[in-house]
């Protein structure tokens, strides 16, 4: 069936109904009609979506609101500024983190964290972009909802905008030592930290470089390190005057909860405030003229290939974002030539080894007033980079002459149509990210949300043929302007950004006036008292544990075998029946317990063999325009999970995932088949490039999240399911792909190639797999005789009787404090405690105390007066691990000292109830949190955890008492009751780190 007769049908189907909603509406939101001080300006009902968007203006001010009507509960509320950063200072994002601080209504010191505990959100954040910043939450609770409106727009309009929270939140010259007047000076803040630890991330450093030399109008909004110590409070202060106004603001509403509720609201907030011109045009970037080159130096990665670590990229201009059909369009554009396996880019650039990955800024970024359409490579050779720049035109020259297979097109369109149909339960989330950025530069939100309208015109044209050929020489080819973009390794880089810090550190001194220090070591010392205030809360709104409902929401799940002959095992199968919008989601889950252990740091490599290389009777390219004709995508990972009962007990599985409409559920299933049992583990030039790949990937991740590997890494001489988990995802497995990329095609066919083979030989049984099906209960059906179909294809490589009924044969030796050294600007921390099984009842107690823990006492020592940007303690239930971190951390010897503290401190302090009310809450933000269909009943499926379980767990998180909490402290968390703490640090060596000290120090390729 073709796109158009799908959408065809569709519409046929939806005709009547329409003119019924249509005329709904119209009562509904009558245009023209005033809500409490806005106007309706338009309406328009999205069938394709099931919503109604409603655009209004607030009367007094201008104040632009897009309210998105849909029967959802998980409501969304934002406001959002334009925020043209005037320089790289930072001073949007110093402004997002200090407007958090308090405000005239709620004067205490961070409502932002505060609220984090007294409310039942399942999203909280503030966030800055380029030219914007933001404030959104949502959650399901009406009252919850009135609450955290009315913090952020106080925190927002009305912020106190203390200078002390300036200097802890951005920046600040304070002694290490604050309470000695003699410590030398250093510089200080949040955010200061937490952009030293950003562009430690390689891939982050390209795109903004790419960014300050493309787009210079734009500065750098989350702030260069090197200029956010120019930074004045005055001018912070000023910006906030400038930018914060209801003039200047986009507010976002969705959901079910009643529009008027939101409008009362805001417009008793914005009453003090008149209309105000805010000239904010949209930026530009430069003007191109011909070619134009920049190349600057990066750093080095040391656990990639040194001669490879060049990134080069290619960029034009494609038109103004506010054509929303233009830009559609050429996305789609992109998508053919890049996205995948049978994509031209991919085969001309990654195929052919020239590069290991796209460039970080690759794509189409329409977010600003001309849309820059990137094509680049990382992990490239010097020799290479003059080459790639003529590749890609070569590449676009051919599309613009020879087009696209039909084929790919419409299993592009059909990926969309999928994506419409999937029920995604933060769908008001995805409706706000896709229209913000394009709204605060003159997009019309509203013609964003078309998608029947747009589709059915680009398949108009596309049927008048040559259109996207068109496209490409509309803005690419004849010589059209373009900007290349180089990043070169440099061996100085990392000691070139220390020194350059040291000097202008050194300068700030030297400028400093003879007081100037007295002031500053005062100034310290009262920053210290005020994070040490124990403060009145009572001004903030908050729920309560009462609004908890105790029993759990409970899908209905059904379980039943299915045989794929006389004397095959019977397959189990978990059903879940609801309404799936005609989609069929499916899970299998085949065990890898007896797999050797010396297979095991491969098996991620084998997962992403299956999807990457091909099968031995069709190349990728043919493979993946099935898979995405026919379905949602084919995936295979591996699913790591303790028993509820026992924590040593473990199991590994491998994990196939996909999902289809259900006339293509057969399809599906042979699809599956098809990479599970033909995968061409000989292809070496795939395998040598998906290597590269995922190895530059996997070393990139390290400065992204480095505290997760820290975790991981900390808690795997504790827990089987840890010590797994760091083979297949943690440093180890960072450092053992680093080594397979190193290898030639003969080397990985000799050493690599045979291991693929018996992974695939031992974990491909029909006598091993249990399934999951979600799908509506006209599709149970004929989803069973196609799943019988599908598993008597399975061969039976193996019996049930050599597959034990869990993994525990792993080594959990003790180890010493270990130091990953790595080239960043600051540290990643974690230290882990054995804890109990799920089942057991002190678990609840472990759980709440961690989140009392961060919110008592870590979050400010580690934070607040260390300066990293996040740190604190959560309890990993189901593995039994109790965990503490920090990221983005300037301090680790602080915050070392600060977690080996964490007991004692706990024993001493006076835990309240309204102490636990908080931390419940807060854990329930995520327990309660709404999933989508496909989702249910998946926490059974992969980890065993039942319904009765999680019933058992809900009743004593909600029974948690403080003599509870304090049993847990005594038991658990102090030293001469538990094993030793051991810390893990990935970053740069400190003094303190030393053999001689009880380190380890781990550094470069394994």
């Amino acid at each position: 069936m073709t796109v158009q007769t799908l959408l065809k049908g569709a519409r046929a189907s939806s005709k009547h109904s329409l003119r019924r909603m249509m005329s709904s509406i119209t009562t509904k939101y009558p245009v023209g009609s005033n809500l409490n001080g806005f106007t309706i300006k338009r309406t328009k009902n999205v069938p394709e979506f099931e919503l109604t968007a409603v655009e209004l203006e607030h009367d007094r001010t201008g104040a632009q609101h897009l309210h998105i009507d849909r029967d959802d509960k998980n409501n969304v509320f934002s406001i959002g500024f334009k925020t043209n950063p005037p320089n790289a200072t930072g001073v949007p994002h110093i402004l997002e983190h200090t407007t958090l601080c308090g405000s005239d209504k709620y004067q205490v010191r961070d409502p932002f964290f505060k609220m984090l505990n007294r409310s039942l959100a399942n999203f909280m954040n503030a966030m800055t972009a380029q030219d914007y910043t933001f404030y959104p939450f949502a959650t399901t609770n009406r009252v919850d909802c009135a609450n955290l409106r009315d913090v952020y727009l106080d925190a927002t309009l009305n912020p106190l905008l203390r200078e002390n929270d300036f200097n802890q939140e951005g920046w600040r010259l304070e002694s290490q030592d604050p309470t000695d007047p003699e410590s030398p000076l250093t510089f200080k803040g949040v955010v200061y930290n937490e952009m030293k630890g950003q562009v430690s991330n390689a891939s982050y450093l390209y795109y903004i470089k790419f960014y300050e030399h493309i787009y210079p109008s734009l500065n750098n909004s989350g702030g260069d390190p090197t200029k956010i110590t120019d930074l004045t409070y005055p001018e912070l202060v000023d910006f906030h005057h400038t930018n914060y106004h209801p003039s200047n603001s986009r507010i976002f509403t969705y959901g079910n909860f009643p529009l008027e509720d939101h409008l009362r609201d805001i417009d008793s907030k914005f009453a003090k405030f008149k209309a105000k011109k805010h000239n904010h045009e949209p930026k530009m970037p430069v003007n191109l003229t011909g070619s134009q080159n920049v190349v600057l130096t990066g750093p080095i990665d040391p656990m990639t290939d040194p001669s490879r670590q060049h990134k080069t990229s290619v960029s034009w201009y494609a038109g103004s974002p506010t054509d929303v059909y233009e830009t559609f369009c050429v996305k789609v554009l992109m998508d053919l030539l890049m996205d995948g396996h049978a994509s031209p880019l991919y085969q001309a650039l990654i195929d052919t080894n020239l590069g290991s990955d796209f460039s970080p800024n690759t794509g189409v970024d329409s977010s600003h007033a001309i849309s820059i359409v990137s094509v680049g490579l990382q992990g490239v050779t010097e020799a290479d980079v003059p080459k790639i720049k003529s590749v890609i035109l070569e590449v676009l020259e051919q599309a613009s002459k020879n087009g696209f297979e039909q084929k790919r097109v419409d299993a592009l369109i059909h990926q969309m149509e999928l994506g419409k149909k999937d029920k995604k339960a933060d769908f008001g989330m995805s409706i706000l990210y896709s229209v913000k950025s394009g709204w605060f530069n003159k997009v019309d939100p509203m013609s964003t949300l078309e998608f029947d309208k747009i589709i059915e015109r680009f398949n108009a044209d596309m049927a008048k043929g040559g259109f996207l050929e068109g496209l490409i020489k509309k803005h690419f080819l004849g010589d059209k302007p373009s900007f290349t973009f180089t990043m070169t390794p440099s061996e100085t880089y990392e000691a070139d950004l220390v020194k350059e810090e040291v000097e202008r550190l050194a300068l700030k001194i030297t400028n400093l006036r003879p007081d100037d220090k007295k002031k500053i070591h005062k100034r310290g010392l009262e920053l210290l008292a005020k994070q040490g205030d124990v403060e009145d809360l009572s001004s903030l709104p908050t729920l309560n544990v009462s609004d908890i409902s105790r029993l759990a929401d409970v899908v209905p799940l059904e379980f039943s075998t299915v045989t794929s002959g006389f004397d095959s095992v019977p397959t189990p199968v978990q059903w879940r029946i609801a309404p799936t919008n005609g989609l069929t989601y499916f899970r299998g889950l085949t065990s890898l317990n007896h797999i050797p252990k010396e297979l095991l740091p491969f098996v991620p490599l084998f997962t992403d063999s299956l999807t990457n290389l091909g099968t031995t009777e069709k190349n990728m390219s043919e493979l993946e325009s099935e898979i995405k004709l026919n379905t949602g995508g084919i995936s295979f990972s591996v699913n790591v999970t303790a028993t509820p009962q026992n924590p040593d007990n473990i199991s590994i599985d491998l994990l196939l995932s996909s999902s289809a409409l259900d006339k293509n559920v057969d399809n599906m299933f042979k699809l599956t088949s098809e990479l599970l049992k033909k995968a061409d583990f000989d292809n070496l030039g795939k395998l040598r490039s998906m290597i590269s790949g995922i190895a530059a990937s996997s070393t990139d991740s390290l400065s992204q999240s480095g505290h997760s590997f820290a975790l991981t890494f900390s808690g795997s001489s504790l827990s089987p399911a840890k010590r797994i988990n760091e083979l297949f995802s943690g440093v180890e497995q960072v450092r053992f792909i680093s080594t397979l990329a190193a290898m030639t095609e003969a080397e990985l066919a000799e050493n690599v190639v045979p291991k693929l083979k018996e992974l695939a030989r031992l974990a491909l049984s029909s006598n091993n797999i249990d399934v999951a099906i979600t799908c509506g209960s006209e599709s149970v059906s004929s989803n069973t005789k196609s799943l019988e179909s599908f598993i008597s294809q399975l061969p039976e490589n193996i019996t049930s009787s050599q597959i034990k009924p869990y993994f525990t044969d792993v080594s959990l030796s003790p180890r010493a404090n270990t130091l990953f050294e790595l080239p960043f600007q600051v540290n990643y921390t974690a230290a882990s405690l054995r804890g109990v099984p799920y089942i057991h009842k002190d678990g609840a107690a472990l759980q709440v105390l961690s989140n009392m823990l961060t919110h008592k006492y870590l979050h400010g020592e580690i934070r607040e007066k260390g300066g990293a940007y996040g740190g604190g303690a959560n309890y990993s239930a189901i593995e039994g691990i109790f965990n503490y971190y920090s990221y983005r951390d300037p301090n680790p010897s602080n915050t070392i000292s600060t977690i080996s503290n964490t007991g004692p401190w706990a024993l001493n302090n006076e835990w309240t109830s309204r102490d636990l009310e908080e931390a419940k809450l807060s854990i329930f933000q995520r327990v309660d949190a709404p999933i989508s269909v496909k989702s249910e009943g998946m926490v059974q499926f992969l980890s065993g955890i039942s319904n009765e379980m999680r019933q058992t767990r809900r009743e004593r998180l909600l029974d948690v008492k403080v003599e509870d909490i304090n049993y847990a402290i005594e038991k658990y968390l102090l030293a001469q009751n538990n094993q030793e703490l051991k810390t893990t640090i990935l970053g740069p060596k400190k003094d303190f780190m030393t053999p001689e000290n009880g380190w380890t120090i781990i550094g470069g390729p394994a």
